[in-house]
């Protein structure tokens, strides 16, 4: 649950489903169906199998509406002439205020202590999200990107531009131009992970994280199951728990990898699923078991006469 003032909770389906929640402003708050990969069959939601591939809530509101209050707003439009601009400033309470206002120039949209000015006037102009690299030591969570181009045939090359992870761009070189994507490739797991807290130490005197320390819930609706567990910078959590998953390589270990200093309700984390350890290390002891038989075990040479 995330309020508009940003405050809210965090349940496990288990604990809300058709079970109605009562909210502090009044609300009743009702999950009425969950189904773990929503398809529709004959114009109604059904669910294809029990794996949470494309899961679904149907969520129920009831409580009173009330008229939310006007909130205060800026509205910008050319103006009469090249390099001016008309406004219309709505205070959150009051009558609003117009005027029209050049390059350089301050004005008040009717707020209470604010000010604007317009810094700058573009006669042609388009909005652009451009990706690039943070600067070594910001304190900022970034996230993957490639550096490309494209190049042609006959060997034009045009601009380079970095392609964040999730996203895409057009690359051009000359009259062609590719759409060009990256990404990671997504793989179901067999069970869910729950974010129940996380936090981040710091170092004493400073804002240096000293540790990053999360506690999850791992679970199984299939077998009703419900392991939490607690890693940590250099120690991850493994699942399911016990020796025998971990000694045959099919646990799924979990390691923190990122996090968002902005907000400490959710982290990154790093799975690795390695069923076949077991034989590329028996096939490394027989390389080092060869190597050595080959120097200390070999029939010594018979000296001649």
């Amino acid at each position: 649950i995330l309020r508009p003032d940003g405050s809210g909770e965090i349940y496990s389906l288990s604990e809300v489903l058709e079970r109605p929640l009562a909210d502090p402003d009044g609300t009743r708050i009702l999950a009425a169906r969950y189904w773990p990969n929503l398809i529709l069959r004959d114009g109604q939601p059904a669910t294809d199998g029990d794996r949470p591939l494309n899961p679904a809530v149907l969520v129920m509101l009831e409580g009173s509406l009330r008229e939310p209050s006007a909130p205060a707003s800026l509205v910008l439009a050319p103006g009469s002439a090249p390099g001016r601009v008309r406004f219309r400033g709505q205070p959150a309470t009051g009558a609003p205020v117009t005027g029209e206002i050049g390059v350089g120039e301050s004005f008040s949209p009717g707020w209470r202590g604010w000010s604007a000015r317009i810094v700058a006037w573009e006669p042609s102009a388009r909005i652009e999200t451009l990706t690039v690299p943070l600067a070594e030591g910001d304190p900022r969570a970034g996230r993957p990107a490639i550096h490309a181009r494209l190049r042609t045939v006959g060997g034009k090359e045009g601009e380079p531009r970095w392609i964040a992870s999730g996203s895409s761009a057009i690359l051009q070189a000359g009259e062609s131009a590719s759409r060009i994507g990256f990404g990671l490739e997504l793989q179901p797991l067999p069970f869910t992970v729950q974010l129940d807290s996380f936090e981040v130490p710091r170092d004493p005197g400073t804002e240096e994280p000293a540790d990053f320390i999360a506690s999850v819930t791992f679970a199984e609706e299939k077998k009703n199951l419900a392991v939490p567990a607690r890693l940590r910078m250099n120690q991850p959590a493994t699942y399911p728990p016990g020796l025998w998953p971990q000694i045959t390589g099919l646990s799924y270990k979990f390691s923190q990898a990122g996090w968002d200093p902005q907000n400490l309700r959710r982290t990154t984390l790093q799975v690795l699923y390695d069923p076949g350890w077991m034989l590329k290390w028996s096939g490394s002891l027989l390389v080092v078991a060869g190597i050595f038989s080959m120097f200390y075990l070999r029939p010594p040479r018979s000296s001649e006469s």
